[in-house]
């Protein structure tokens, strides 16, 4: 009888040890499908968006960057374990081979407003920026330059801006020594040491509420108390415009302010005066 019981334990046991190891794979890979299928359906709806080609360390600060002011991007990155995590930290994510232009149509890169392609060598960013290029032609494309020679080949794959963040950060930390209260002030209104500060950068609309008038007479700065840092026109930017100067279509203001101060000029100058949407 304890032999027979013991048997029986012992079976049930190893069952009972099956049963639980094929229901948690089942239920994660079933839990994994629908995910997968509702980020899909996710980023199916995404318009404007940006696309972020590599989720590394300059990833991760892209992202952040984009979260930070609430702007709708989409991750590409071919590692499944460190995309997994993601979706935990509310960014929409592909996982694939950025280069591939089924993962880039994946992520929307045909509805997409920019791109930015930080993947670390600068073969994978050109194909991306010659790929991303062929499928969008107003995408606004960012992309890295591990090395100083790769820049014009990134110009020429398509790329607007290219990012050299070795260059970048060397010039940086040169400031900070020959220069070290310029370099602190660019730091904290960069945003690295405190959220007090916001900028704006922006194409004058037709329907907007500065089109053809003065800076004086649209009494921007009065009701804003936002910082009209330059105007952008035709290439040539003017910084500090007088109050006389008549923002024209198509200029690029660019504004610093508080962040309510920035959300004020969004509402007030910037919303088109028919719909109310921002330009």
């Amino acid at each position: 009888m304890f032999t027979a019981v013991l048997l029986m334990l012992g079976v049930g046991a190893v069952f009972y040890v099956m049963a639980g190891v094929a229901e948690n794979m089942i239920e994660g890979r079933v839990r994994q499908i629908f995910g997968r299928r509702k980020r899909v359906r996710e980023i199916q709806k995404l318009s404007g968006h940006h696309v972020v080609c590599g989720y590394g360390r300059i990833g991760f600060v892209i992202c952040r960057e984009f979260q930070r002011e609430d702007r709708p991007f989409v991750v590409i990155d071919n590692n499944p374990d460190k995309a997994a995590r993601l979706p935990d930290e509310n960014i929409p994510v592909v996982v694939g081979d950025a280069t591939s232009d089924e993962v880039l149509i994946e992520a929307g890169v045909e509805r997409a407003a920019g791109l930015i392609s930080s993947m670390p060598t600068d073969a994978e960013n050109v194909f991306i920026a010659l790929s991303a290029r062929r499928l969008n032609k107003d995408l606004f494309i960012v992309a890295r330059a591990a090395r100083d020679s790769a820049i014009p080949k990134l110009h020429d794959a398509g790329a607007d801006r290219v990012i050299s963040p070795y260059t970048m950060g060397g010039l940086r930390m040169a400031d900070s020594v020959l220069r070290p209260k310029l370099a602190k002030f660019f730091k904290t209104i960069s945003g690295y040491t405190t959220k007090d500060w916001d900028f704006e950068e922006t194409k004058v609309t037709e329907n907007s509420a500065l089109a053809n008038q003065a800076t004086q007479v649209s009494q921007i700065g009065q009701k804003t108390s936002v910082y009209i840092l330059a105007i952008a026109r035709n290439g040539a930017i003017t910084f500090n415009p007088g109050a006389d100067y008549i923002v024209e279509l198509g200029d690029t203001l660019y504004a610093m302010g508080r962040p309510e101060q920035i959300a004020s000029l969004r509402d007030q100058f910037l919303k088109e005066k028919e719909s109310g949407s921002p330009p």
